[in-house]
């Protein structure tokens, strides 16, 4: 039960995080400036990116998928990109301290609160819609509860952390703050960049191996860009206490000058707050997310000996429903893994065990489900058999006189992929 608690509450407190921090840090670099039309605008593009997220999620769910998430979560960072790069510019060189707001840096910050709100709020939402989905129904089990109860406890630490950070954040100079802002909007934009790539792989965009053997490994260990963002974080609470206690100017009277230390206090009470949440994130996303996706070891794929120009599965072996791993041996000496699932009536899923995204690290069954053992994505039963995302590669296939039958040809074709 505490891996599945996890499993929603790490990804649920790490979006909100990814997301709120950074946008937290923006808003006080904005409240410090002169001009005053900066927070206004920004403010409103969060709420519309808030409400486009939850729109896009029930259009997706309402429709059955007839809403590409792909399609708009890539426009989504693609413009998002654009704008951090304007942001991270603009704020470096200072700008941003006429009395009238300086439009390219409102008009950046107004795009970037609207999509990141915006594709991070879907990313959020999908996760309970996920634990809703895959309970096929069943929501009075156990299992769904404490899904719910991962995620909404993962939602609601990542905001009191990433709420705490921001008002540390807001005691710290301008310099400072940039340059916070500016080390993690650039982590932001290695996980939007590593986003990118894979939707461009997974819809044929770009097609090669070379580009596909050096984003391997880069993929795989994506998950570690978060602690970027902590880190950045953690240089709030150090300079808040590098600072030197004020002293008191030989004109201020007393009372004052209490007043001027209690704010140093106050503020460095926030920091310290700072880093008990830090400490709490770091330990949830490195030894939580650890235990919650441990390897999950998959069942020895059952061999199979080619008939002719062919193999042949009886069906009898296949049909209940649940997954089936099978291993050919190519002429080449490889190992060619492939799955086979029954979807229902007499239509089966039939696929490598590998996708587009990930590679050759295989699929396994969870609570009736079809996961991925690298990301974790649950597959819809009904799309396994066709391309795109993280679906199993297809392989051509029939069903005739009570066998599904897989041509020797299209398994010697898919042994590039288990190189």
């Amino acid at each position: 039960m505490l891996q599945l608690f996890l499993q929603q509450f790490i990804p649920a407190m790490e979006q909100v995080v990814t997301l709120a921090v950074p946008l937290g840090i923006l808003y006080a670099i904005l409240q410090r400036l002169p001009a005053k039309g900066y927070q206004t605008g920004y403010r409103s593009a969060i709420k519309w990116g808030f409400w486009l997220s939850i729109a896009i999620v029930v259009a997706r769910v309402g429709t059955r998928n007839a809403v590409s998430r792909e399609g708009v979560e890539g426009i989504a960072i693609t413009i998002a990109f654009l704008a951090e790069i304007v942001c991270i510019v603009l704020l470096a060189r200072g700008r941003g301290q006429e009395e009238k707001p300086y439009a390219p840096l409102k008009y950046s910050a107004i795009v970037l609160g609207l999509l990141l709100f915006f594709y991070h709020g879907m990313e959020i939402w999908f996760i309970p819609v996920g634990s809703a989905i895959s309970a096929a129904g069943d929501y009075t089990s156990t299992n769904f509860f404490v899904k719910l109860a991962g995620f909404g406890a993962g939602f609601l630490f990542g905001c009191i952390g990433s709420y705490v950070v921001y008002r540390a954040a807001a005691a710290l100079n301008d310099k400072r703050l940039v340059f916070v802002f500016i080390v993690q909007a650039l982590a932001m934009m290695v996980q939007q960049g590593i986003f990118l790539v894979q939707l461009f792989l997974a819809r044929h965009i770009i097609s090669s191996e070379s580009v596909l053997s050096l984003m391997a490994p880069i993929i795989d260990h994506s998950s570690w860009l978060i602690f970027i963002i902590f880190f950045a974080v953690l240089f709030v609470p150090i300079t808040l206490y590098s600072q030197k206690r004020p002293a008191r100017p030989v004109d201020m009277n007393p009372a004052r000058y209490r007043r001027l230390i209690q704010g140093v206090i106050h503020k460095r009470r926030w920091g310290a707050a700072t880093v008990v949440a830090l400490i709490f994130m770091v330990a949830f996303s490195s030894f939580g997310s650890s235990y919650a996706n441990k390897q999950v070891e998959l069942v020895k794929p059952q061999p199979v000996v080619p008939v002719g120009d062919h193999v042949d599965l009886p069906l009898g072996d296949v049909n209940d429903g649940h997954l089936h791993r099978f291993v050919y041996q190519a002429s080449g000496g490889q190992q060619v893994r492939f799955i086979v699932i029954l979807k229902g009536g007499n239509s089966y899923g039939v696929g490598l065990d590998a996708c587009e995204i990930c590679g050759p690290t295989g699929y396994y069954e969870r609570d009736n489900q079809v996961v991925c053992r690298l990301c974790d994505v649950v597959m819809n039963k009904a799309t396994i058999g066709t391309k795109g995302g993280c679906n199993p590669i297809p392989l051509e296939h029939q069903v005739t006189e009570g066998n599904l039958r897989i041509p020797v040809e299209a398994l010697e074709a898919a042994k590039k992929i288990f190189n």
